[in-house]
């Protein structure tokens, strides 16, 4: 299995669970929780220390604005971020912070941590609404000339 994963197998993947996914768990796919759980926490910055409170809106937030389909609370998403290396306890875990680079399972292209999730996903929708719209029209004239 390729462990690395291109900016444009991100962007690809991101959209599709984001706006199809209608689930309370985590993606069993290793691949594809890790897409989700990068994108995540690019919404994290690099070297701040975050309260409980904080990790919890900054999820919320992502789950409000990324990942609109998913039903997955933000403890278990928070607690995944640990497991998975992405984010840190420090401070007798009171404070969380962005992990540093690891021997991941996945390596992300550099690229990747410059993509906008949430653009991303508005992208997927906009063009979603387009091949309906396309779909409807075709549908259309198929009825007006049978």
């Amino acid at each position: 299995m390729e462990k690395i994963i291109s900016s444009v197998e991100f962007k690809k993947r991101l959209a599709q669970l984001c706006l199809t996914a209608r689930t309370a768990e985590l993606p069993r796919r290793q691949r594809d929780r890790h897409i989700l759980l990068k994108a995540l926490s690019l919404s994290f910055q690099t070297g701040r220390f975050y309260t409980e409170r904080e990790v919890k809106r900054v999820i919320e937030n992502w789950l409000n604005q990324v990942g609109q389909s998913l039903e997955i609370d933000h403890v278990t998403l928070r607690r995944a971020l640990i497991d998975e290396a992405y984010l840190t306890r420090a401070h007798g875990g009171a404070e969380y912070q962005v992990a540093k680079a690891s021997d991941a399972q996945f390596v992300f292209t550099e690229d990747v941590t410059t993509i906008d999730a949430e653009a991303v996903v508005r992208e997927a929708m906009r063009e979603i609404a387009r091949r309906r719209e396309l779909y409807q029209k075709t549908r259309s004239f198929d009825n007006d000339h049978a």
